[in-house]
């Protein structure tokens, strides 16, 4: 969830109107940057507070106290995340007449939306955080939002290759396909680093997003990328899929 510095920031919106809810969306923005920087353990009610201007009476007051507010954070880190890969699970569970074209297109567009630089890198900084410490946080973000794609992915897989969705090959191979898309985002400047890279630009993220395709057919389908069955596919679209009349 890294910003380029260019798009404006998204913001947490407010459930409802009113200066209540705006001051919410204020405190939880500013806890998803002040956790992010220093940790749970080293984060205090005092720069919670100083950070979303207001007085540290707030935090009880509309969280409950500390540990609320840093799960209330991770809940709008997967609401959003929830927002924007729920339509790709919809795209993946729609019928299709040519299911290998199919799950190539929808997987490309979860890299484009790991890939993107909409986000406040504030997001990414908070996920990587609560991942490493394996918390409650990490499992609000994880199981609300990328779990349910992976899960998904691999039933759609398993029925596009004829493969049990409990096999577990299959599964690695889904979760080394997401884990290579996810870097672009966690560990952006290893990424970068390790191409000799100091931006990336649209040109690197096209080489980028080839290379992730043929990973993705090769590992989940078993399919080169330049095989004439998939040649010239729309990248990020879904076309030549109609919806199923029991979907």
């Amino acid at each position: 969830m890294k910003s380029n510095g260019h798009s404006a920031p998204l913001r947490i919106t407010p459930l409802s109107g009113g200066q209540s809810h705006d001051t919410r969306a204020r405190m939880i923005e500013a806890a998803i940057e002040v956790f992010g920087s220093v940790g749970y353990d080293g984060a205090t009610t005092r720069q919670l507070a100083e950070r979303a201007k207001v007085n540290q009476a707030a935090i009880p007051y509309h969280f409950g106290g500390k540990r609320e507010l840093y799960l209330a954070a991770a809940q709008a880190i997967a609401d959003y995340m929830r927002s924007r890969i729920e339509p790709l699970i919809d795209a993946l569970r729609t019928a299709s007449s040519d299911p290998v074209r199919h799950i190539d297109a929808v997987v490309m567009r979860f890299f484009q939306f790991i890939a993107g630089d909409e986000e406040p890198e504030a997001w990414t900084v908070f996920f990587v955080r609560c991942e490493r410490d394996a918390d409650d946080a990490f499992r609000i973000i994880y199981y609300q939002s990328v779990a349910r794609f992976q899960a998904a992915l691999i039933a759609e897989v398993a029925a596009a290759t004829g493969r049990s969705p409990d096999d577990a090959d299959l599964k690695v191979r889904v979760a080394i396909v997401l884990g290579a898309i996810s870097n672009f985002r966690t560990l952006r400047n290893v990424m970068l680093s390790s191409l000799g890279w100091d931006t990336f630009d649209a040109a690197r993220k096209r080489t980028v997003e080839m290379a992730v395709r043929r990973l993705a057919l090769a590992e989940l389908l078993g399919i080169r990328a330049d095989d004439p069955s998939i040649a010239h596919p729309p990248l990020g679209s879904a076309s030549g899929v109609h919806h199923s009349p029991t979907a």
